[in-house]
């Protein structure tokens, strides 16, 4: 068997009750394409990067498959582009997690560290001050260069 990850965003537009229906729905989809669902995560309602058919937010789900079949991958593909609901949909063929993967991924999830001390950092060098020419050159350089007939 072949494991996959569907990645599906669901417009903004709907509720949280409405989106555990869809989710569902989805589920049942990948289950009539003869897959079996591993792991889901609900990764929440997200603003999206750029609108999607006038929405700016979706709610992001993740699911884990497998499946015997891979030619009902893309029947499965073509009937989420189909739905309205689902902004965007995409599959990609991953390798199996087990749950031992997944408590890790969870305890990645650490704090940046903390800044340096401004006290510590080297003070930032000063830039060379370059020197003022009065008008008058600049005046007289512009008139030398003028009365050349080698202008181009």
């Amino acid at each position: 068997m072949k494991n996959y990850e569907l990645l599906y965003i669901i417009s903004g537009q709907f509720t949280e009750d409405e989106v555990t229906g869809i989710r569902q729905e989805i589920d049942n989809l990948i289950k009539k394409y003869d897959g079996q669902i591993g792991y889901q995560e609900f990764l929440g309602k997200k603003k999206l990067a750029y609108p999607i058919a006038k929405n700016f937010h979706g709610y992001y789900i993740v699911s884990e498959f497998e499946t015997e079949k891979t030619t009902n991958i893309k029947a499965l593909s073509t009937d989420l582009k189909l739905d309205q609901r689902i902004l965007r949909a995409q599959i990609i063929t991953k390798p199996k997690i087990t749950a031992g993967e997944i408590a890790k991924k969870q305890e990645r999830k650490e704090p940046l560290p903390a800044p340096a001390d401004a006290k510590n950092e080297a003070p930032m060098p000063r830039r060379k001050e370059s020197q003022k020419v009065s008008m008058e050159k600049l005046d007289e350089k512009l008139d030398e260069i003028l009365k050349d007939d080698n202008i181009i």
